[in-house]
């Protein structure tokens, strides 16, 4: 079919086929000829996006890939994180790909566990890669159809008022006392044993001492500090600044700073022998639970 489609019957004698013609014709799959004599010539979309041979998502399994967009957007507006550092910080050569474990690990730092068929159907909607090498999950085109990559934590506000109504539990928080706050925080670090400046700086790579509102807020929260948005708010009010841009940010440096003196302290060079006190967090358990003697 090929060589007759091509032949070239009538330009030279004997069995002859247009080779020429023929890589033309397939070369129009990525752009087309005399495009530099003919510059107004309408190119489609050419590329086309190819499994590799893989099996093809079926409706049940996007579907299920639909589901889990809904419920992981929902997650990330409530919490109001920037979800696209979270896998960055797995994917070393910023290829925007990562392997299904890894998929499935942050996943389930976002607070949003998968189970095996979930994490299947979204590496055959999202895989890519050829079948006999390990298939990758593009998590940013993942991120896009969630419509989590470009979120204004200080959006419009749409007038909508809140119809809860907080009963017997105080939902708000330490949001009037700063000092309050900082003790919570620094109970829960005390506990966990974590150091939040190296976290931080992984993305502040100018090391400017300042990161965005909703990376402060990321930073916290994967490392268990979950605080309410009052909370929030008093923190980003205390040690926020302008750029000049007058755009927001959060100062972490002496946020820092002040945490890690539960630890121990910047002036032992300059004063050795400076006595430290321990700071000692108080027990997980809530004191109202304890039983007395009866």
């Amino acid at each position: 079919m090929l060589a007759g489609t091509f032949s070239a019957a009538g330009k030279k004698e004997g069995d002859h086929v247009c080779w020429r013609e023929f890589v033309d014709a397939v070369d129009e799959a990525f752009t087309k000829k005399g495009l530099e004599k003919n510059v107004d010539i309408v190119l489609g979309d050419a590329k086309k996006d190819t499994l590799y041979g893989r099996e093809v998502a079926s409706d049940a399994e996007i579907k299920c890939v639909d589901d889990v967009i809904v419920r992981f957007q929902d997650i990330v507006r409530r919490h109001r994180l920037d979800a696209k550092c979270f896998f960055q910080d797995h994917d070393y050569h910023k290829h925007f790909k990562v392997s299904p474990k890894i998929f499935r690990q942050v996943m389930f730092t976002h607070g949003f566990p998968m189970n095996e068929h979930e994490v299947a159907c979204v590496t055959k909607v999202y895989g890519c890669g050829e079948t006999n090498l390990p298939v990758q999950i593009r998590y940013n085109d993942f991120l896009k159809d969630c419509n989590v990559l470009v979120f204004d934590i200080y959006g419009p506000f749409t007038g909508a008022k809140s119809t809860f109504t907080a009963k017997y539990i105080d939902y708000s928080g330490d949001k009037d006392s700063m000092a309050a706050l900082m003790t919570k925080i620094k109970n829960i670090v005390k506990r966990e044993r974590v150091r939040l400046t190296e976290f931080f700086q992984d993305h502040d790579q100018l090391r400017k001492g300042v990161v965005e509102p909703t990376k402060f807020r990321s930073v916290l929260h994967s490392q268990k500090v979950v605080l309410t948005e009052e909370e929030y708010a008093l923190l980003e009010k205390t040690y926020g600044v302008l750029d000049e841009r007058n755009a927001p940010l959060v100062t972490y440096v002496p946020f820092c700073e002040e945490i890690g003196n539960i630890f121990t302290e910047k002036d032992l060079e300059k004063c050795p022998t400076k006595t430290l006190s321990a700071y000692t967090a108080p027990s997980i358990l809530d004191p109202l639970d304890v039983l007395n003697q009866q």
